[in-house]
């Protein structure tokens, strides 16, 4: 771990509790403050000539003419890329064999409208995982039920866990190497009370039924949906979750008069992210269909995006 009082690290810098209920704008836990000291938030500032370089990186990735956009016909990369996790589950039986392959792209990530460089190379993941843990402990702690749509490989149900040691977790993606994960880990008796399905957000199952007070969440997950998200959004409507959370890309909380956030908007565009989704949320709300009890950006994100914003609402019974 890095140790960032080190007088031999000049410019060396690390974020707090504080730097993150600012962020938040929220007062956090002693959990959530025990796992930020876990986590070891160091980083260094960038130089103007640095800063300048990744925006190049950026704007030359814009540019191109074969970005790949999300959509229903990446269904195979995603099967392919969970089923790597399950083929290293096989040969290890910790947590690390189902993290993404996505973290710690670049050394280089969002904080606070600004470039910043990771001390280490968990950085973006555990800042993803704060998040996580902040709204896991703030809203899960009671649920008997939680369900993650677009799980992935079930890395972030541990995280769930971890505040509810009752609850039953499920988890649901549309693609099979998901399910097989999470059926391993639940056989295996790392967690008995894991449950798994498949559940495509293109094409909802309605025979699908939600547990009474159950609560949900996505956390980059509903990004690759691009502006189809209504018939998921419907089907929550009908199946009365207590709460609804999520963890995306939302392009309505970005200033466009700042670059970086003017860039990550555009990388939005190009690659056919959520496009709307608050807005709509904010429509159903006028009508009396749903409350929204928060809405914010958390300042924080990868090179391209700032892509964990957080909305948190529930149909109106």
């Amino acid at each position: 771990m890095v140790q960032c009082n080190s007088s031999s690290d000049e410019g060396l810098k690390k974020l707090t509790a504080a730097d993150f209920e600012g962020a938040f704008n929220d007062t956090l836990s002693q959990y959530i403050r025990t796992k930020i000291k876990e986590y070891d938030f160091c980083y260094f500032d960038l130089t103007l000539t640095e800063r300048d370089s990744w925006i190049r990186k950026i704007v030359d990735v814009l540019l191109a003419p074969n970005i790949e956009e999300a959509g229903e016909h990446r269904f195979e990369q995603w099967e392919k890329g969970w089923g790597q996790n399950l083929d290293e589950l096989e040969t290890s039986s910790t947590v690390e064999a189902l993290v993404p392959r996505y973290y710690g792209k670049y050394n280089v990530l969002r904080w606070k409208q600004k470039f910043i460089t990771p001390a280490h190379k968990d950085f973006e993941r555990n800042s993803h995982a704060i998040i996580q843990d902040w709204l896991f402990d703030k809203y899960m702690r009671n649920a008997e039920t939680v369900y993650e749509f677009g799980c992935g490989p079930g890395h972030n149900l541990f995280r769930v866990r971890n505040v509810n040691p009752k609850a039953k977790i499920w988890g649901l993606d549309w693609a099979t190497s998901s399910q097989k994960i999470i059926q391993r880990l639940a056989r295996n008796g790392i967690d008995r009370n894991f449950f798994a399905k498949r559940f495509n957000f293109f094409d909802p199952d309605e025979n699908f039924n939600l547990e009474n007070n159950s609560i949900i969440y996505t956390s980059a997950s509903i990004e690759q949906v691009g502006t189809q998200y209504k018939r998921f959004v419907e089907y929550l409507l009908r199946q009365r979750p207590a709460l609804c959370i999520h963890i995306e890309p939302i392009a309505e909380f970005l200033d466009e008069n700042n670059l970086l956030d003017y860039l990550s908007i555009q990388y939005f565009k190009k690659r056919k992210y959520l496009s709307g989704y608050l807005d709509f949320l904010r429509q159903l709300e006028k009508r009396g269909q749903i409350k929204i009890h928060r809405a914010q950006r958390t300042y924080i994100g990868s090179l391209f995006i700032e892509g964990y914003s957080v909305i948190v609402w529930s149909p109106v019974k």
